[in-house]
């Protein structure tokens, strides 16, 4: 369904003017309140405050959390890019630097195994 260029535009400016017609709408409110029932006439002003408090408060989480957002989706964009390039074979085989993990703990390699852990020579004592 096309949205017509008026409309459009009209939904454009009420989006860019909200804080404004916002604040006309809670008169209006307030005002009527007070005229039809003058002990409900404070809480509309009371609710469009604390509806601004909370907007202010939450305003600067938000902004974390979508600088947090963007941070993270470039580093997946980064990884994705540099995962593409390697599997492409733009980089050779023999040029990636791969490390070979020793391991740890009582066992030692095969003698066999030219690239393995080898024991020290014992000490020479006299």
């Amino acid at each position: 369904m096309r949205i017509p260029r008026r409309v459009d535009a009209s939904l454009g400016w009420l989006e860019k003017h909200i804080g404004v017609l916002a604040a006309i709408a809670a008169m209006v409110a307030t005002a009527a309140s007070a005229i039809w029932l003058p002990s409900f006439g404070g809480f509309v002003p009371g609710l469009a405050i604390g509806g601004v408090f909370v907007q202010l408060r939450l305003a600067k989480r938000l902004a974390k959390a979508r600088r947090d957002i963007d941070n993270l989706l470039r580093d997946n964009g980064a990884l994705r890019h540099r995962n593409t390039v390697l599997t492409s074979g733009v980089i050779a085989q023999g040029t990636q630097v791969t490390h070979k993990f020793m391991p740890i703990g009582d066992t030692v390699a095969d003698a066999a195994d030219a690239n393995g852990t080898q024991p020290l020579p014992p000490e020479e004592r006299e």
